[in-house]
């Protein structure tokens, strides 16, 4: 009877580790995008792919607005989101991966501009802007910059920028470069680094309970190898 009670907890802790990974994430070109058929791709998304690969995982990859990604994964009802960078609020619930993916956070102007992102007088009195539920707003209000617009998308970011409704806008480099090339907008926008910020994945801390302690080492090696491989 003890015997076929082992066996039942064996297969039991089998099915768990067969269970995919539960992984939250947005619409966010050129990182993350669903594609016609409802599958993900983009340059975080096959780096967390590949890495889940190499470690013989299979992951679940849904997306949602950016607020909600990660709501679902402090609640606890998630695994983790991508492609994200460190903050201490997220910290507090999650634990942040090795980096899959660069980013710069860029201030934004129109070319005929002449603020200065970096200097005293922009800080007290630039009107600006960043997407809501991203790392960036929080750190421009943390920071004391007067936000005027938060939008839900980078596109209406960009949107406000022009229409000089803000003077300057924090994005994401990649984004909204992307944005500006595809929009033809080259030449009428400049930009200035305000930081480096890497993205990764955020794990839920109740996930990483659940798995072995080598969990991360190990997805971290994995995540390294698979940049290596794609020569980033």
């Amino acid at each position: 009877m003890r015997g076929h009670y082992l066996c039942v907890l064996l297969m039991l802790s089998g099915l768990a580790l067969a269970e995919p990974i539960r992984l939250n994430t947005h619409d966010l070109p050129p990182y993350s995008r669903p594609t016609e058929n409802g599958q993900a791709e983009g340059m975080a998304v096959r780096v967390v792919q590949c890495a889940a690969a190499r470690l013989g995982e299979t992951v679940r990859i849904q997306f949602y607005p950016w607020p909600r990604a990660q709501s679902l994964v402090r609640e606890g009802v998630d695994d983790g989101f991508f492609a994200a960078s460190q903050s201490a609020e997220r910290d507090q619930y999650a634990t942040l991966s090795a980096s899959i993916a660069p980013q710069q956070w860029r201030w934004y102007l129109l070319a005929g501009s002449t603020l200065d992102p970096l200097s005293a007088e922009f800080h007290r009195s630039a009107s600006v802007g960043s997407f809501r539920g991203g790392n960036m707003l929080d750190s421009l209000r943390s920071r004391g910059f007067r936000v005027a617009a938060v939008p839900t998308q980078n596109e209406n970011l960009l949107e406000m920028l022009l229409a000089k409704r803000v003077d300057a806008i924090l994005a994401n480099h990649l984004v909204m470069n992307q944005l500006i090339e595809q929009k033809g907008l080259l030449g009428q926008l400049r930009s200035v680094l305000d930081q480096d910020k890497p993205l990764g994945v955020y794990f839920a801390k109740t996930f990483l309970q659940r798995r072995p302690a080598h969990f991360m080492a190990d997805w971290n090696k994995a995540v390294e190898a698979c940049r290596r491989k794609r020569g980033e």
